[in-house]
């Protein structure tokens, strides 16, 4: 993603949801730049193509950031980590 396009998501990112990087990152402080990241892109409903292609991501990669996250958040294979991101 270049700079200019991840300023303005962020901007807008901030502007839509003004507390949740941080409520996030309060909760789960070992998240990695590029998990909260993902985080970010997950709550605004982006689909998993639409986050390898902003954040320049193999499939793979995304499967393992993923997998990284639900393993910070403890969630167990029940809970989806959209829905856990898009109620957080």
């Amino acid at each position: 993603m270049d700079l200019q396009i991840n300023e303005h998501f962020e901007v807008r990112f901030a502007q839509t949801y003004p507390e949740f990087t941080k409520r996030l990152v309060g909760t789960y402080d070992s998240l990695s730049f590029q998990e909260v990241k993902v985080c970010m892109f997950i709550k605004m409903s982006f689909s998993n193509r639409q986050i390898q292609d902003e954040l320049n991501l193999s499939k793979s990669s995304l499967a393992n950031l993923r997998s990284s996250i639900r393993k910070k958040m403890d969630l167990n294979r029940g809970q989806s980590l959209t829905n856990s991101i898009l109620c957080f």
